[in-house]
């Protein structure tokens, strides 16, 4: 009996110890549970992507469809509709978000899926319908209801984007209206077939050209006052236009030819986006001026309801031809200029040369010395020029944003060799300093925007970065190869400048010491 009660005992003993076990266990198991979800978050957020990386992400989609945007390349379209959606699950609050969800919604359309391109449209109008891409993402929204049949829901589109508060007269609004005026039976998701400009013979020709008075993409004045005596073609037309893009290297081809034989060309652009038009003329180095018509003023004038269409007009402002394409073009712009040229002197001279054809140097300041001398180092005691850039991730910066700091400027390039070699050190040195007021400013004179954008990401170059297109900054300079280097102290004064390879980190570290001890660096006496 004693036996037998013992065995009790202990087995009441082991079932409990066996029930403590199994929770401790589950406990553990439930803690390392937790623990590899803080692990993963943590980690998740240790590769959180850059700025800049975003940048590149957006840029290539773009990009992508870009160069689609006229074919029904069946790959290309299933690759933006793949990174389209990838970057809208991962950044959903980008700042041109918009357009992803356009060029998403277009693709999806132009694969025969169009209940889910609608459903992507619906889905941003929703979200904000103030978006910059809202005019093109009616429009396609409303084709993409006809194309379905579904013509009273495109009909309830079309109203939201002509009584839209804000984008009621682009553009597409005007084209919308278009829509309207045709048989509903008729409409079947294409856009109107454009109408002519005047045709040929035009009611415009023989007759003065309508006056405008504008300002260009550089912020110039735009007249056609300010060309007479030359020849000019008004040549209107957009980026998303398939047959503009096509007579793109006939009009590029005339202008190259003729463009120093007083003949000059005006864009009258149509482009749903300013930032989108500027992108493509630098891009394509589109030298003659452009404006941007976004309420479609000059348009109005010349009546134009259709792209392209182009006005020839003589050096005394009188439309002679219209809508001239492929050689027609060259040629009749040829003969114009020839007949111009014969003329010995016009009595209204133009009030300015365009910037295609001379660039007159701008006159020294005090704040902008002139330097005779093509020397780098001809710089050397001198107070920099005044700069105001934006660098590729927005900021705005002047010489005022780092005042009381020693900075770098390196001019560079990606496709620099030497510039790489150098790039370790100079990664070095801003490891070192950035913490004793030490910044750099890196000034790319790299062609695309692209391969920068990624190389500054992949090598997590943290310093600032501007990218010098147009070449200004290294003109102001006066850089004539690179690498080059320019050291700038706490009062804006150039201490040194170098050609080439040099021992950034002993330079800097000599001028960040000085700076921090507060000992005053010399400046050089100007001659008179």
């Amino acid at each position: 009996m004693l036996i037998k009660n013992q065995k009790i005992h202990y087995g009441r003993i082991n079932r409990k110890y066996t029930l403590i076990s199994f929770s401790i266990i589950t406990m553990m198991v439930l803690l390392g549970y937790i623990a590899n979800i803080t692990m993963a978050e943590s980690a998740e957020k240790a590769v959180e992507i850059s700025p800049a990386k975003i940048g590149y992400k957006y840029q290539e989609i773009k990009s992508i469809a870009k160069k689609n945007i006229n074919k029904n390349d069946t790959d290309a379209l299933e690759n933006i509709v793949a990174k389209s959606q990838n970057f809208i699950e991962s950044h959903p609050k980008y700042k041109r978000i918009d357009e992803v969800y356009y060029y998403l919604g277009n693709a999806l359309v132009r694969l025969e899926r169009v209940e889910e391109g609608i459903s992507v449209f619906e889905t941003l109008f929703k979200e904000d319908s103030d978006a910059r891409y809202v005019p093109s993402i009616l429009l396609e929204l409303g084709l993409a209801y006809d194309k379905l049949g579904n013509h009273p829901k495109a009909d309830e589109v079309y109203k939201n984007l002509i009584e839209h508060p804000k984008y009621s007269k682009r553009s597409q609004a005007k084209k919308v209206q278009e829509i309207l005026e045709m048989d509903i039976e008729s409409r079947t998701g294409e856009l109107p077939k454009p109408k002519s400009a005047g045709g040929q013979p035009s009611e415009w020709i023989g007759k003065q050209a309508p006056a405008f008075k504008v300002m260009d993409l550089n912020g110039e004045e735009i007249t056609l006052e300010k060309y007479h005596g030359q020849v000019v073609l008004i040549d209107f037309w957009a980026t998303w236009c398939g047959p503009c893009i096509g007579e793109l290297p006939n009009v590029k081809a005339t202008y190259d030819k003729y463009k120093d034989k007083r003949f000059q060309i005006i864009g009258i652009s149509l482009d749903r986006s300013k930032p989108t038009l500027e992108s493509f003329v630098k891009e394509q180095n589109l030298g003659w001026v452009h404006y941007f018509d976004q309420e479609s003023k000059i348009a109005n004038q010349y009546g134009v309801t259709g792209i392209p269409a182009t006005f020839l007009i003589d050096g005394e402002g009188i439309i002679r031809m219209t809508n001239l394409r492929g050689h027609q073009l060259e040629t009749a712009v040829g003969e114009m200029v020839e007949e111009n040229l014969k003329i010995p002197h016009h009595t209204h001279q133009p009030k300015s040369i365009p910037a295609t054809k001379l660039i007159k140097p701008s006159n020294p300041t005090p704040n902008n010395p002139s330097i005779p001398s093509s020397k780098l180092t001809d710089w050397v005691g001198k107070p920099a020029p005044d700069i105001k850039i934006t660098t590729l991730k927005g900021e705005e910066l002047t010489w005022e944003d780092f005042r009381g700091q020693i900075v770098l400027l390196d001019f560079w390039a990606t496709w620099c060799g030497p510039c790489l070699i150098e790039l370790p050190k100079i990664k070095k040195t801003y490891a070192n300093f950035k913490d004793q007021k030490f910044q750099i400013i890196g000034i790319s004179l790299d062609r695309s925007l692209l391969p920068l954008a990624e190389y500054i990401a992949n090598e997590e170059l943290g310093w600032h970065h501007y990218w010098d297109e147009d070449r200004k900054i290294r003109t102001l300079f006066k850089v004539n190869a690179i690498p080059s280097a320019i050291l700038i102290d706490g009062e804006g004064i150039i201490q040194k400048a170098y050609l080439g390879g040099f021992d950034v980190e002993t330079a800097v570290s000599e001028l960040v010491d000085k700076n921090l001890n507060g000992v005053q660096t010399p400046t050089k006496t100007e001659k008179n």
